[in-house]
Parts: structure tokens; C-alpha cells; sequence
């Protein structure tokens, strides 16, 4: 008999936490950067950390997906997860950092003019302890333990915040950028610190040969995650070659305020990952019946879309009053473009749902074939608009390809599931009282404590 699961709304609770440090952090830095150094410093960091990022993913082989699902379905322990994850974490990501340095000079010229190569050999220092604690994370999630792995979180969203606005001030772009190394050091300080507490509680025999599953697995979700940063970040990279580093910085903004209404769906999609494997698993064994497999995914869907609402009303909030108070008058156009943005992020918020149902359900090729019908598209767009209209171009193809991929990843989902659209998308009276159970929950937790 498995252990008993988690309580999946406290879980996606923290994760709310979760998503919310690193997007506070990186908004906190680039009001400082950009009272500081103005809208043309805040593209540079923007076009480092881009860079930054999509090495990360490129490199990761999509292994946290990977370890995730092998310890969350009982097949890997946690001790042999931890040395494999950071091994593995380490090197690809001194890999990672030599390629995408070597991407920084051949585009110096070009999208990246104007920035120092140190400023790129210190930004992209952060790839090694990057990925090791994301393995960690990994690790922590697949193992429901919510509260540490939001911890793990926060203490590098935390070092981020603290370390950029402390620096930023004095040593300009360069003090930002060392928060990136700084940050990423002490989450995998942090990992090693949890993962070897819950090596202690472990009951998964040490079997070996789950490295190899796990890279499988991962490659199938990194096929489809590196197509997807094509949606996600290219539109910086490609924006950065024809326009100035003002517009990326304007643009910049834009995206880290319409990014904020995928904290919650995000929180959703990170928690509903594992325990749809886990559920999926059980219902294979007998240990527990398909409809309640079913009835869980489709809770989370409902959830999110219920959940789009108040996202919506607080990002309209966040470009009205934040843009003008906090950013000043050089970044008025943000307010434009991040309305532009907000109704395919919003769309996208509910396609996350849906594509980690998917991977848990054991297929995540099919975000791959999404990825590989809608990169095409969105590369058409991107090269056909941004050269004429700049940051006015990169907002609408982001937010059409957004929507493509919220709706394609429906009609997969309605090939492999069994549950009704009504069933998913029509949020029920049981949704909303869920919010007053987390309220209870989360008293009795602070009492308890």
C-alpha cells in the first residue's frame, strides 16, 4: 500500500510561492535596473538572462522531467536520483556555458551589441549549479514534499533579490548579472542540504538502471520544451537583431508583468505532473479506479481555468498602476503591449494545465508534435513582423502563437483522455469551496506548527 498523497491544493499553494519568488525577484531587479541604467540596460540584462535560459533548457535534456517522473512513481531512489541529478547537473551545464558562450561572440555583432563578453562569461557562469539544483527541485516535487521544495525555491529567488538590488546600484548591469551565479550556488547549497534529509526517509530500494529511463523519458518533454522556448523567449533574441536594446528593455517589462498570470496555472501544472504519474500508476495496478484518475486531472483543469480570472484582473492592475508608478514615463508603451500579450498567455495558462496532464498520463510526444506544428508558424510570424514593427510585432505573433498552442494541446488531450470538455472547462460551486478548505488547512497548519 502506497503512502497516503499530499492535499494537491496545499501543494499547488506553495508553488503559487514558488512561481511568484522568481517572477517578484526578476520584477523587484528591473525597476532597480531600470531606475538605474534606464530601459537600454534593462534589454542587456534581459538579452543575458534570455540567453542564459535557453542554454539552460537547451542542456537539460529535460531531465527534471525525467527524475520526476521515475522517483514519483516509486522506480528511482532519492539517493541515487540526488548523485546522478547532480553529476549530470554539473556537467551538462559547464557544457552549456562554453556553447552558448560560444553563441554570445558569433552574435556579437548583432543581437548582442554593445554588451561586454565578460558580462556574458559571468551570466552564463550560472549554469552549472542552475541545473543541479532544477534536479533538485525535481527530485523534491516528485516526492511531494511542497514546503521544501518551495523552500529550495525561494532561497534562490531570495539571493537574486538581494544580491542584484544590492549590487545593481553601485556597479550597474555588472552587480545585476553577478545575482545570477550568486543565486544559483546557493539553491544547490540549499538542494544538497534537503535532498540529504529526505535520503533519510526513503523507502525505495536502491535499484539501479533509472538514469537511463529518466533520460529517455525527459528527452521526449526537452524535444518539446526546446520547441516551445521558440514561443517563449526567441521573440527577445530576435527582437534584440532588429531593434534597439530601449525596445527590447520596453518589451522586456511587458513580458515579466503578462508572465505573472501564469503563476497559478503554472503552480497547477507543476504539482498535477507527479500526481497524475502517481495516480496513473495506481489506476494500472488496480490500487485505485480510472475515474478517479480522471476526476483529479479534470479538477485541475477546471481550477485553472477558474483561476484565469483573477490573473487576468491583477496583470490589467499591474500594467495600469505598476508601469506608470514604478517604471516612470520611458515605459509607457509597455502598457500597450502587455495588453496585446494578455489573451494568449491567458489561453496558454489553461494549455500548461492540459500539456502536464498529458506527461503524467505517460505522453509527453504529444507537446512535442504541438511544438513541431506550431514553432514553424510562430518563426514565420516573428521573421515577418518584428523587422517591420519591432516590439509591436513581437506582441501579437507571441500571443497567436500562445493560442495556437493552447488549442492544439486541447485536441490531444481529447485524443488520450476520456474526459468530457464540460467535465474540464465548466468550474463547479466544489471549486470555489476548495479555496475556503486551503484557508482551513492552512490554520490548522500554522497552529500545529
Amino acid at each position: 500500500m502506497s503512502s497516503p498523497r499530499r492535499h494537491l491544493g496545499a501543494g499547488a499553494a506553495l508553488s503559487v510561492v514558488v512561481q511568484g519568488g522568481p517572477l517578484l525577484a526578476a520584477g523587484v531587479l528591473s525597476v532597480v535596473i531600470a531606475r538605474t541604467i534606464g530601459p537600454s540596460g534593462n534589454g542587456r540584462f534581459a538579452l543575458l538572462v534570455t540567453l542564459t535560459g535557453i542554454a539552460a533548457m537547451v542542456f537539460s535534456l529535460g531531465l527534471s522531467a525525467g527524475i520526476t517522473h521515475e522517483v514519483s512513481r516509486g522506480r528511482w531512489s532519492v539517493s541515487r536520483a540526488s548523485r546522478s541529478g547532480y553529476a549530470v547537473g554539473l556537467t551538462l551545464g559547464a557544457v552549456g556555458a562554453l556553447a552558448a558562450l560560444g553563441v554570445f561572440v558569433l552574435l556579437h555583432g548583432s543581437v548582442f551589441h554593445g554588451t561586454r563578453t565578460e558580462l556574458a562569461v559571468l551570466a552564463l557562469a550560472s549554469l552549472p549549479p542552475v541545473l543541479a539544483y532544477q534536479f533538485a527541485d525535481a527530485i523534491l516535487l516528485a516526492r511531494e514534499r511542497y514546503e521544501s521544495y518551495a523552500g529550495l525555491e525561494l532561497s534562490h529567488s531570495t539571493t537574486m533579490l538581494v544580491v542584484g538590488a544590492a549590487l545593481v546600484i553601485p556597479f550597474g548591469l555588472t552587480g545585476a548579472l553577478v545575482a545570477l551565479p550568486a543565486a544559483a550556488t546557493v539553491g544547490a547549497a540549499v538542494g544538497v542540504l534537503l535532498l540529504s534529509r529526505e535520503i533519510a526517509r526513503d523507502r525505495v530500494a536502491s535499484g539501479g538502471g533509472s538514469l537511463p529511463r529518466a533520460v529517455r523519458f525527459g528527452l521526449q518533454t526537452w524535444g518539446a520544451n526546446l520547441l516551445q522556448q521558440v514561443n517563449y523567449r526567441f521573440d527577445l533574441i530576435i527582437l534584440g537583431g532588429f531593434a534597439s536594446t530601449r525596445d527590447v528593455g520596453v518589451y522586456s517589462i511587458a513580458l515579466t508583468l503578462t508572465g505573472i498570470a501564469w503563476v497559478l496555472p503554472q503552480s497547477l501544472q507543476t504539482v498535477v505532473f507527479p500526481r497524475t504519474a502517481s495516480l496513473d500508476e495506481a489506476a494500472l495496478t488496480g490500487e485505485v479506479a480510472a475515474a478517479e484518475s480522471d476526476e483529479a486531472l479534470a479538477k485541475a483543469i477546471r481550477h485553472s481555468v477558474l483561476l484565469s480570472a483573477p490573473a487576468a484582473v491583477l496583470v490589467t492592475l499591474l500594467l495600469l498602476v505598476a508601469v506608470p508608478l514604478l517604471y516612470g514615463s520611458r515605459f509607457h508603451e509597455t502598457i500597450a503591449l502587455g495588453f496585446v500579450l494578455l489573451p494568449g498567455v491567458l489561453l496558454l495558462g489553461v494549455g500548461k494545465v492540459l500539456s502536464s496532464g498529458l506527461a503524467g498520463r505517460g505522453y509527453p510526444r504529444y507537446s512535442l508534435y504541438v511544438g513541431g506544428v506550431v514553432t514553424p508558424l510562430t518563426l514565420g510570424l516573428y521573421f515577418g513582423l518584428i523587422p517591420v514593427v519591432h516590439e509591436w510585432g513581437a506582441a501579437a505573433a507571441s500571443t497567436a502563437s500562445y493560442a495556437a498552442t493552447a488549442l492544439l494541446t486541447l485536441v490531444f488531450f481529447r485524443r488520450v483522455t476520456r474526459i468530457a470538455l464540460t467535465d474540464a472547462f465548466v468550474p463547479r460551486a466544489a471549486e470555489v469551496a476548495d479555496y475556503w478548505g486551503l484557508v482551513r488547512l492552512a490554520r490548522a497548519w500554522r497552529q500545529a506548527r
